[in-house]
């Protein structure tokens, strides 16, 4: 996975579907993560939001493809 993909952006938290856009990743994958417990994610009403931070450790924690 890409580490530079998430560098250079302003936001701080992004949604399930941006995260897995952004990296080239199907949304379901990035729930699997979240559920496994290799992704944290907040929950802020309906939605679920992924910490820029959370997102970064993620990628730089993942195993190469």
């Amino acid at each position: 996975m890409k580490a530079e993909s998430v560098i250079g952006q302003d936001r701080s938290s992004w949604s399930i579907e941006e995260v897995a856009k952004r990296n080239g990743l199907s949304a379901q994958f990035v729930r699997l993560e979240i559920t496994r417990g290799r992704l944290r994610a907040k929950r802020v009403g309906r939605r679920v939001l992924i910490l820029l931070a959370s997102e970064r450790e993620w990628l730089e924690t993942a195993p190469e493809r």
